[in-house]
């Protein structure tokens, strides 16, 4: 999910032991997943206008490593992450990106959910309260990359929606429907290789 995302910062007094409790049902839903599917909405505020930024489509994710972002509308486009590389296909463009994943594994939006190491390796967790139903949790990135922070909302112990902040006023929201949780996933929607023709940029 690497279309422009991201959390304003918060702040946290807590003793450790109320922190864990505050945080269990993400950790719960983070260990016990093995596979998500759902369809997406996603929104992004465009501050010059006023105007709200449309996206739909589809949303795959295989633990640990494989991950399928596919665009649908307005403008069709592919993310994969098929275990070492991820591959960006823009079919408006004709034009393929690759990058190892060892190169950009930080700026993954969704790097917390798709590899199983402990997501505070990577991010200070914070619970921020309940809104719309849900359970929300702010992860804020322990060295630099370029969103700030993410918010996840959890309902009865599944994510719903997800929220990306590249700033406190560049909001990228994603939110989830017909989730399929723990079904698996075809080993086929991970592979990719670029269309005869394409021009393919980045590295392998």
């Amino acid at each position: 999910m690497l279309k422009k995302l991201y959390l304003v910062g918060g702040l946290l007094v807590a003793l450790p032991g109320l922190v864990l409790a505050n945080t269990q049902p993400l950790h719960s839903f983070i260990d016990h997943l093995k596979s998500y599917s759902a369809e997406f909405v996603q929104e992004r505020e465009e501050d010059a206008f006023f105007r709200v930024e449309r996206a739909k489509g589809t949303f795959d994710l295989d633990r640990p490593g494989k991950m399928r972002w596919d665009y649908h509308s307005p403008e069709e486009q592919h993310i994969i992450v098929d275990g070492s590389h991820l591959w960006v296909y823009d079919l408006e463009l004709d034009q393929v990106s690759v990058r190892p994943i060892a190169d950009i594994q930080g700026d993954i939006p969704l790097a917390w959910l798709l590899f199983d190491e402990p997501v505070e390796k990577a991010y200070r967790i914070i619970p921020a309260g309940n809104r719309n139903n849900m359970t929300w949790y702010n992860l804020q990135p322990r060295s630099a990359t370029y969103f700030q922070s993410i918010e996840i909302g959890l309902r009865d112990g599944v994510m719903q929606e997800v929220w990306m902040y590249q700033s406190a006023d560049n909001i990228t929201k994603v939110k989830f429907k017909n989730i399929r949780l723990n079904e698996g996933v075809s080993p086929r929607a991970f592979q990719f290789t670029p269309p005869q023709g394409a021009d393919v940029v980045g590295r392998m």
